[in-house]
């Protein structure tokens, strides 16, 4: 299946990311995606651009590669930015456990709520995480007063955060949580 999948859906090469973004220090971590001009509630910020790698793959790059941006797009397929590319942009989307941007496809970040100029842009990553061994590295310092503070691969599983975010999140665990609210416990 990842083999047919991978042949079924293209993806770009690399991330586009809307001009009336620019990377700066965040407050967050490091450098994050800032809005130097408003944006509308459904307005997209990016479309995730990179290398589609299986489980295995993603655990073998992840073992040569310290930094790098990446998202998984179905159960057992990642998609990942070429760390060359991912360096030159200075700065990565940073997540926060009430994000201004969600989902609008596997690939596709749009604008949760109006956007205001000089805002940092952040995601929530319970929205395309879903690898149980899979924790951030330090403690979340969003400052969202529904801040997890450890935040990890089953957040998506959580009820608070499955409201949060309701059919926004990536297609692949909309499905699984659709699934979940039914009962199956099938291809959990």
């Amino acid at each position: 299946m990842e083999e047919e999948m991978r042949e079924m859906k293209a993806y770009p090469p690399q991330t586009w990311t809307d001009p009336r973004i620019e990377f700066r220090k965040s407050r967050i971590s490091g450098d994050g995606m800032f809005a130097r001009e408003p944006f509308k509630k459904g307005e997209v910020v990016c479309i995730v651009g990179g290398r589609v790698m299986t489980d295995s793959e993603f655990a073998a790059f992840q073992a040569t590669h310290r930094f790098y941006n990446s998202i998984q797009i179905d159960r057992n397929l990642h998609l990942v930015e070429d760390p060359e590319i991912t360096r030159s942009l200075d700065g990565s989307m940073n997540h926060s456990c009430d994000s201004s941007a969600w989902m609008d496809d596997e690939v596709t970040l749009v604008a949760r709520r109006d956007i205001e100029a000089g805002e940092e842009v952040t995601v929530d990553y319970a929205l395309f995480t879903t690898q149980s061994n899979w924790m951030l590295d330090n403690r979340c310092h969003c400052g969202s007063p529904h801040c997890r503070r450890m935040i990890t691969g089953d957040d998506w599983r959580r009820k608070d955060v499955q409201e949060r975010y309701r059919n926004h999140f990536s297609p692949f665990i909309n499905r699984r949580i659709e699934r979940l609210m039914k009962g199956s416990l099938h291809d959990i």
